[in-house]
């Protein structure tokens, strides 16, 4: 049940940055996963392919924020970049297989944004703008958003996003139901819940940020173990997401005053029983001076294996964290904490010392895939001591073909934090920033490295192995 608000009509003008390719596709279904913001892989219209660009924010719900809740979308061409003008579009919105919305919505400008009022009932929703008197679709007013009063981003979790095509140009082009480019979303919003950890009669306020789907009300800890535990809804069945990407991000902050758990640089964790180890486990006592956030990253093959260790009906993921007995190695690989890149790391000698010239390479891969990028890579490479200090900070940086190497020579041993910030992927003259992050790892002096151990990029660092550079297989910690 819907009821509206219309108001006078007036042209939506809104600009935005620049988004481009990610995956050259040519279906007229397409999905993505896991994100609060991506571009989706391009449909067919004609002799093009058109793509679309689409954001929610904020990509974190706090309880009592006051941040504007938006969905924004645009619509544009996949090989020059150009936004689509006129354009309308079904937009249903689902959440827990629950609706949330259906309408149609139009614009004459390229980009569509929805401004979320969240409600409580589900079913109803009131939309405030104009309405074409052709299509009965609804434009924005005033140069503004189209306001939506709606169950919408209320909380935290994963949002199902089904766009379709009604037209192109308006009716110069109409779209049946069955020739209609169709594009499916599924963004994730963060979800933030804070929970106390009693031990020896101190109490200590955690908390835990879910970036794929609201956690479960099953929070523990065991004193015994010095274990954290919890649980998300999730479905392990593969064929729903093996033509999209998809990836699971879990943090966990413990304060630093709680040292029987955080006065180790090493943790372990597990997923449904399965440890997780290397890049899928990064500790990040920096970022946060009084906190330790232990990152759990899972890409799409991660998940793959570990669906086929479920039990018939697991219906959770299931996490676990406790801290291990000190054991920082130097990390192989890393996976950025927002947007599903990785980054191989490989050393040019075995034996990386102090004082010493040691050439890393860096070899830049999907997350979802871990297929090397073919793009340039532009980043930021910095370098902390154990006390969080900067001892090396590179910017304006770009990976050729998504490779390049750095020349390192640290000062002394010890344990250092390598951080790379990973700015935009350019394919065909176009920046893509809709998977923007940082991936954090270990680096250990002096250390001996080998030959990771990953799944279909190992053959491609093998080979690089074979020119002399060879890298590391590692526990590494969050950010």
């Amino acid at each position: 049940m819907k009821s509206y608000l219309p108001k006078g009509i007036l042209p939506t003008i809104f600009t935005l940055s620049v988004f481009s390719v990610l995956l050259l596709i040519v279906p007229h279904h397409v999905y993505g996963d896991g994100f609060t913001m991506e571009n989706l892989p391009p449909a067919s219209v004609g002799n093009k392919k058109i793509q679309v660009f689409i954001q929610l924010t904020p990509p974190v719900i706090i309880s009592d924020t006051n941040q504007d809740k938006t969905i924004f979308l645009r619509i544009f061409d996949a090989n020059t970049n150009e936004t689509v003008q006129k354009y309308s579009l079904w937009i249903e919105i689902t959440k827990d297989n629950q609706l949330l919305m259906r309408d149609l919505f139009s614009t004459n400008t390229g980009t569509i944004t929805l401004k979320i009022t969240p409600t409580d009932t589900i079913g109803h929703w009131t939309i405030q703008a104009d309405q074409d008197p052709q299509l009965l679709s609804w434009m924005s007013q005033g140069g503004g958003p189209i306001n939506v009063l709606a169950p919408i981003l209320k909380e935290g979790g994963l949002y199902h996003i089904h766009l379709e095509l009604q037209t192109i140009n308006f009716l110069n082009n109409l779209f049946t139901s069955d020739t209609a480019p169709k594009f499916d979303s599924y963004l994730s919003v963060g979800d933030i819940s804070n929970h106390t950890i009693t031990y020896n009669n101190n109490n200590y306020n955690s908390e835990i940020i879910s970036y794929y789907d609201k956690i479960n009300n099953d929070f523990n800890f065991d004193p015994s173990k010095l274990q954290v535990s919890f649980s998300m809804p999730f479905d392990w069945n593969v064929t729903r997401f093996q033509d999209r990407p998809i990836f699971v991000h879990e943090e966990v902050h413990i304060p630093k005053s709680f040292k029987e758990f955080t006065s180790t640089p090493t943790y372990v964790a597990s997923v449904n029983g399965d440890p997780i180890t290397g890049r899928r486990l990064i500790v990040d006592p920096y970022s946060l001076g009084d906190t330790v956030i232990a990152h759990i990253l899972l890409n799409k093959i991660d998940i793959d294996n570990l669906a086929k260790t479920m039990p018939p009906g697991t219906n959770t993921m299931d996490f676990q964290l406790a801290p291990a007995a000190a054991n920082v190695q130097t990390s192989s690989s890393v996976l950025t904490d927002f947007g599903g890149w990785g980054i191989n790391l490989g050393w040019s000698t075995m034996q990386i010392t102090a004082n010493t010239q040691n050439n890393l390479k860096l070899t830049f891969f999907d997350a979802f895939t871990e297929k090397q990028v073919t793009g340039d890579v532009n980043y930021d490479i910095k370098i902390l001591d154990n006390d969080g200090n900067t001892v090396l900070s590179e910017t304006g940086l770009k990976a050729k073909g998504g490779i390049d190497t750095q020349s390192i020579n640290l000062p002394s041993n010890g344990i250092y934090r390598i951080e790379i910030n990973i700015k935009s992927i350019i394919n065909n003259g176009i920046p893509d920033t809709s998977r923007i992050g940082i991936g954090r790892g270990d680096l250990v002096i002096p250390s001996t490295v080998k030959v990771p151990e990953f799944g279909p990029i190992a053959s491609l660092v093998l080979v690089i192995a074979i020119v002399s550079v060879v890298a590391v297989t590692a526990k590494t910690r969050l950010r």
